[in-house]
């Protein structure tokens, strides 16, 4: 059997899943390339009962895939049972997944409760009034300040900052996961390797998103925007004068789900270098007008950009 397995260490380590050893019998969480301090954003799940065969997922990098070990063609039987292993192994994954979401909501909550409201003056608001940034202001929104936050690079505590959160919310409104902009108290970003970092989840992150404000009605059409990041969102909703959620990344931003009512959306896309934002924002605008909703795409026309720095431009020009 240790033979058979032999070529399976290879596929994980090549599909980003970091293995020190094979574990067969049950379902094993493990890192990924990219991950950080406590993060297993890999899995697999070997079955030694007839050919080896090992399904495995990768989250951090959205892939996942099958390795069977070499021998013969399987026959009609053998490929029947190898069906129901990999139906197993699903099943297996989504319950631990489940438990693994019921295990950190708890935590986000208290962090979000413990939170304050954003005010012009702490160091949330001034960082968003240094990028030309309206503040929201109100307890009923999804962005809060944290006086201290514990910032964590990998196994090291780099000490504690203060922070803007933003609640991230499953388009039912279940909290899903905290996103985080660690700052200093002059209201600039902390100096850390990534100074915005996104929380443990606790659901399913396709269509979540940050809902500053509700739809609103316009000629008689209930419209909503979207953009990436919460800076871009705020600019754009400044910009065209409609509510604009952010999607915390293009990922998110191409899976979003429209709420119940909308009819129109505006897609806020950035213009990356890599053509992401655009294709992310395309593919969200062409699944909504399979839907039957009125969509659009606007991009900033400087390459490399994005609307909080279209917002910027603007102002400079005026």
């Amino acid at each position: 059997m240790t033979a058979a397995l032999h070529s399976l260490a290879p596929a994980l380590a090549a599909a980003g899943l970091l293995v020190d050893s094979i574990e067969p019998g049950r379902l094993m969480r493990c890192r990924v390339e990219g991950d950080r301090r406590g993060q297993t954003s890999g899995a697999y799940r070997v079955f030694t009962d007839g050919r080896p065969a090992a399904p495995w997922w990768n989250w951090k990098a959205g892939t996942s895939g099958v390795w069977v070990a070499d021998g013969p063609p399987l026959t009609a039987a053998q490929q029947h049972h190898q069906r129901q292993r990999m139906a197993q192994a699903q099943r297996e994954r989504q319950q631990q997944q489940a438990e693994q979401w019921a295990q950190n909501l708890p935590g986000l909550i208290r962090q979000w409760n413990s939170a304050q409201p954003l005010t012009e003056h702490c160091p949330a608001g001034v960082y968003l009034a240094r990028r030309g940034l309206p503040v929201p202001v109100g307890d009923a929104l999804p962005l809060r300040y944290a006086p201290q936050l514990d910032y964590w690079d990998g196994p090291e505590r780099m000490g504690s900052f203060p922070a803007m959160l933003a609640a991230v919310t499953s388009p039912a409104g279940a909290l899903v996961a905290l996103h985080r902009t660690y700052l200093i108290e002059d209201g600039h970003k902390a100096p850390v390797p990534t100074a915005k970092k996104l929380t443990r989840t606790a659901g399913p992150m396709a269509g979540a998103s940050i809902k500053l404000h509700p739809p609103l009605l316009r000629d008689g059409a209930l419209v909503l925007g979207l953009a990436e990041g919460i800076e871009t969102a705020i600019a754009a909703s400044v910009l065209a004068g409609i509510p604009v959620w952010p999607c915390v990344s293009a990922g998110g931003l191409e899976q979003f789900e429209p709420p119940a009512g909308v009819q129109r959306l505006y897609v806020f896309a950035d213009n990356d270098a890599s053509g992401t934002g655009q294709r992310a924002a395309e593919r969200l605008a062409q699944r909504a007008a399979r839907m039957g909703l009125e969509a659009r795409t606007l991009t900033p026309l400087s390459p490399g950009t994005d609307w909080a720095d279209e917002l910027i431009a603007r102002r400079a020009a005026a």
